[in-house]
């Protein structure tokens, strides 16, 4: 018999995971599930067939027309559904549980000027150990001196130096100078928390956090860091999450129940729906107490389209008109990813297989849920890469600060204003779950 555990992550990660995680031919409960020994592909049809959101629209596909588990479950999947897949279990959890995977510790995005500059970097990464620090920009790699604007075959090239396990990189800082670094990849457990700070702004203790993943091992951390907001009697609260793709749904709980100050302990925080075949599986969470918990009256929300499911759970469920209501979430930046629905690790060890399909849909108390297109933003702007997390002159923080002195956005201008479509660097393998390279 084997044993399929579900592990419930719910609302992981938005990105598809590819390549070097993938299946070859929350604080999760555990619940187990036994069933009869069966090839992958039964396994796969019985846990879509039970489990899948859109269950009832899956087609009925022969094993026998495909060669590979991972394109036959990939043409299992409705249209709508951009977030399901199966992938290495081993790999998978190593990443859920502590962000672990094997890398460089960064990520990367072109600015506006087409440059290709450093988004995020985690500590333990062998580079900002040498000093490099989001807003730096790579100016080559392995003797490949990387062009403005790039063009598709350019950045397929960043994309295999970047797989190499040993790189020399040279990168360039705003005022021109310049570091040469070789490094090698290694084991990364990231730090969920990019930063945070509490800044005295026009005379109000501001509270800054960037934060990154919603994985298990984020719990502490952001105890840490509202303890210091407590501390230091944070007045007003800027959550940064324009790179966060989501994670575990109880991690989402905390920070929003960190956030409200345990008010609301015990009320509705979200609705969680099932298939009809599972519907006896509905259920609520409710806001948990907190002993970190440091109560806002509002918060400033800036996003990206990489902002996503666990993430924009926290935007619904704030903004519900009994909690903080929409008018004290603002959001700024660009619209959120849309992403309402939710996940479960399907857990096959004998086969080294993780099965997650898009397993039920999220709202809120007041019933809103179904922002499959994103949700808007207050205040628009492109993403500001020139400089790091928490500088007060990066123009999305800059644009929250000028909030809660004047009560009005700034003015911004052309070039500063939202682009129609700002170019990520797309990655490949592991790291298009991950966000890393």
């Amino acid at each position: 018999m084997n044993k399929i555990q579900i592990r419930v992550l719910n609302l992981i990660f938005t990105t598809i995971l590819v390549a070097s995680i993938l299946f070859s031919c929350s604080d999760d409960d555990n619940n187990n599930f036994s069933r009869d020994s069966k090839n992958i592909y039964e396994t796969i049809d019985e846990t879509m067939n039970e489990w899948y959101l859109w269950n009832k629209d899956l087609p009925n596909l022969s094993p026998s027309n495909y060669s590979s588990a991972n394109e036959y479950f990939e043409n299992l999947l409705v249209n709508q559904d951009k977030w399901s897949y199966i992938a290495n279990l081993d790999e998978l959890i190593a990443y859920l549980e502590n962000g672990t995977y094997v890398g460089y510790g960064l990520a990367f995005k072109y600015d506006l000027n087409g440059d290709l500059r450093v988004k995020l970097i985690f500590e333990e990464s062998p580079l900002a150990k040498k000093g490099i620090t989001r807003g730096w920009k790579l100016v080559e790699i392995n003797d490949f001196i990387i062009p403005n604007n790039s063009t598709e075959n350019e950045r397929k090239r960043v994309l295999d130096e970047l797989e190499k396990s040993s790189s020399t990189f040279i990168f360039e800082n705003n005022l021109g100078e310049q570091k040469t670094i070789t490094a090698n990849q290694q084991e990364i457990d990231q730090n969920s928390v990019l930063k945070y700070d509490v800044i005295s702004y026009e005379g109000t203790q501001v509270a800054y956090l960037a934060f990154d993943s919603f994985l298990n091992s984020s719990e502490s951390a952001l105890n840490e860091a509202f303890e210091e907001f407590r501390a230091k009697e944070a007045k007003e609260l800027v959550l940064d999450l324009r790179y966060n793709g989501g994670g575990s749904t109880t991690i989402s709980n905390q920070l929003s129940s960190l956030i409200t100050g345990n008010l609301y302990e015990g009320e509705v925080y979200s609705k969680v729906f099932h298939n009809d075949s599972k519907n006896d599986k509905d259920f609520t969470y409710a806001f948990s107490k907190q002993s970190s918990a440091y109560g806002f009256n509002r918060v400033f929300i800036i996003t990206t389209e990489r902002t996503a499911s666990a993430s924009e759970m926290v935007i619904n469920g704030l903004a519900a008109s009994p909690y903080l209501g929409p008018e004290n979430v603002i959001l700024i930046g660009s619209k959120t990813h849309g992403k309402p629905v939710g996940m479960y690790v399907f857990e096959e060890k004998e086969l080294n297989l993780a099965i997650v399909p898009i397993s039920f849909s999220i709202t809120n108390v007041d019933d809103k849920g179904s922002y499959f297109e994103g949700i808007p933003v207050d205040y628009k702007i492109s993403d500001d890469l020139s400089r790091d997390f928490g500088d007060i002159d990066e123009t999305n923080f800059r644009a929250a600060l000028e909030y809660i002195k004047n009560n009005n956005f700034p003015v911004i201008t052309a070039a500063k204003a939202l682009s129609t479509k700002e170019r990520e660097f797309k990655k490949k393998g592991f790291d298009l779950l991950i966000d890393a390279n």
